[in-house]
């Protein structure tokens, strides 16, 4: 894929430079029509610059290539292909600096790129454009019109060699969190996180989340006296799939393994004691995740904590029990984390 003053498919088409000959003048007589200029991007199965600029010149015929520095429309268009359906943007600018802005939806890019160049030989030359049956199911999206001027030419950069859906993306979080098991109440805590997410494009993506958590409960009253805990570790975390996986709001299963130490203040009558052991468990959780521009993210998960070890706290050997650690017990977390594309 490409993107240039006129970009294809698969590599950079310059087709105002090309075209000018076709419909040269002598320089000192006026061009007739409406010159125009096209930035074009494409991921795909899609049809390259070239095609795209004469299928907008088939319906707006006053549509040329625009020469030099003169004044002219921008057209600028994104279209990608992927899982058996197809996206495409269409920015129409004015050389007053008006913008239309399109968004159409089809189940190729053929489809799409037709229905887009009819879009833009309307917003061109709504009169005498010529408006050909655009060929199977498309939706377009309402326009979003924005006038505010722009001081300078819209400047594009070429996209990496991969599309961001073929490429593993990486962020850096935080979270608020509790459990049951660590503590007769629930322990609340603080976690940091950082992830790896796998290429797109089908539901089975990839997710794995390393995280540092400290959480903490506060004195408990039970049979064996008052305790108050103190956990800290590292989770990691994997979820296999993400569906749907279009949407910015969607639904991951995950699984997960904790390395810890938890750590217990009991006191009973006037005696006292400070233990700590090694905390190992597994489990799993699904997480509700919305993407905010493709770079924010924000979690809410839920799941079941299984302890592999049940170690109880107490004074001493004789005393009561304040606490043993449960087979079971029920974790939350609501979390924020950025990606970097």
């Amino acid at each position: 894929m490409g993107r240039g003053v006129i970009g294809g498919s698969r590599a950079l088409g310059v087709i105002a430079l090309s075209c000018a000959a076709c419909w040269a003048v002598p320089a000192a007589a006026a061009k007739p029509g409406q010159a125009f200029r096209l930035e074009y991007w494409a991921e795909g199965r899609c049809p390259d610059a070239v095609e795209f600029a004469r299928q907008i010149q088939m319906r707006a015929p006053r549509l040329r290539p625009a020469e030099a520095d003169e004044p002219a429309l921008g057209f600028y268009a994104e279209l990608a292909e992927h899982a058996g359906s197809a996206t495409g943007r269409l920015t129409a600018r004015s050389p007053d600096g008006r913008e239309v802005v399109r968004e159409v939806r089809g189940p190729t890019c053929e489809d799409v790129s037709t229905a887009l160049a009819l879009i833009a030989a309307l917003a061109a030359d709504p009169a005498q454009s010529s408006a050909e049956p655009v060929a199977p199911p498309v939706h377009v999206a309402a326009p979003a019109v924005q006038h505010t001027p722009r001081l300078e030419p819209v400047t594009t950069q070429a996209p990496d060699s991969e599309n961001s859906l073929n490429r593993w993306t990486y962020g850096v979080g935080g979270g608020l969190a509790f459990d049951s098991s660590i503590a007769p109440s629930p322990g609340y805590g603080l976690g940091i996180s950082f992830d790896v997410e796998g290429p797109g494009g089908s539901p089975a993506r990839l997710l794995l989340s390393l995280s540092a958590i400290r959480a903490a409960a506060a004195n408990t009253e039970t049979a064996g006296g008052s305790a108050s805990f103190t956990w800290v570790g590292l989770r990691l975390a994997g979820c296999p799939l993400r569906w749907p996986q279009e949407t910015p709001l969607f639904f991951r299963p995950c699984a997960f393994f904790d390395a810890a130490v938890l750590s217990g203040d009991v006191a009973f009558g006037n005696r006292s004691r400070d233990k700590s052991m090694t905390w190992v468990a597994t489990g799993g959780f699904g997480r509700i995740e919305e993407l905010v521009g493709e770079v924010v993210s924000f979690q809410l998960d839920v799941g079941v904590t299984v302890p592999l070890a049940r170690p109880s706290f107490a004074v001493g050997e004789q005393a009561p029990v304040a606490f043993k650690v449960p087979s079971a017990g029920i974790l939350g977390r609501i979390g924020l984390s950025y990606r970097f594309q």
